[in-house]
């Protein structure tokens, strides 16, 4: 009941939307800057219990800045359109230690994005000056994942004659991105662009330097971020 109930508000708020006029025209090229904020995560797990058999997820506040660019058609009240944008990344690191004496063991975990980007598509509907809008496309990322042990109170250099334990992986990865938002005029060729993004990663996994022949001796990572989005754009139009 309660989906049909919200079935029902949502398609009652399209349908005001639809019906009033759109003042503004959307069509045409855009590019400019956009700042993103919100919650990176890293989820973790350690298949092969030597160094830890629940690795932490890694969590934090974290943003960003970028550049972006797309183009949008518009018939009706209806704006169609692409979008394509590049950010700086995050990153999020946590030492978990095992032994707490004066040279502990332990464990360094990280989690990073050096960089990252997606590639969607749009579809809104413009009422007055405003145009809301949900997107959804693909993301891609560079990513760093690691996890080092520390022996004697140092983190290993990742010999494995020295039995110094890590895995790690570097790679660009693709993923998916979703959201909605709004834009707005501030001036005749400017408008700002509000929205909220969520983009995820698959799980990966990179088998420990120092491990045997065992299928699970391995670590794996699943990474998301979930971002509020403020952009300006100069239309070219």
């Amino acid at each position: 009941m309660r989906l049909w109930k919200f079935a029902a508000i949502a398609g009652a708020f399209a349908a005001s939307i639809g019906a009033a006029s759109a003042d503004k025209n959307w069509s045409g090229p855009y590019a400019g800057v956009v700042a993103s904020g919100g919650m990176f995560t890293v989820e973790q797990e350690d298949y092969w219990c030597f160094l830890a058999c629940n690795a932490p997820t890694l969590q934090d506040w974290d943003a960003s800045i970028g550049a972006q660019g797309g183009f949008n058609w518009q018939t009706g009240n209806a704006v169609l359109g692409v979008v394509a944008d590049w950010s700086t990344g995050f990153n999020n690191e946590e030492t978990v230690l095992y032994d707490v004496t004066a040279t502990p063991d332990g464990v360094v975990w990280k989690g990073e994005w050096n960089s990252y980007g997606t590639i969607r598509a749009q579809a809104g509907l413009a009422a007055g000056n405003a145009l809301l809008f949900v997107t959804g496309g693909i993301a891609i990322a560079d990513v760093n994942y690691s996890a080092h042990e520390i022996v004697n109170g140092v983190v290993g250099n990742c010999n494995a004659l020295a039995n110094e334990d890590c895995a790690d992986l570097s790679d660009t990865k693709l993923g998916y991105a979703a959201g909605a938002g709004f834009a707005m005029p501030v001036t005749d060729n400017v408008h700002v662009r509000f929205e909220y993004l969520y983009i995820g990663l698959p799980w990966d996994s990179a088998r420990y330097n120092t491990a045997g022949t065992g299928t699970d001796d391995y670590v794996s990572w699943t990474t998301s971020a979930q971002l509020v989005r403020l952009g300006a754009v100069w239309e070219f139009n």
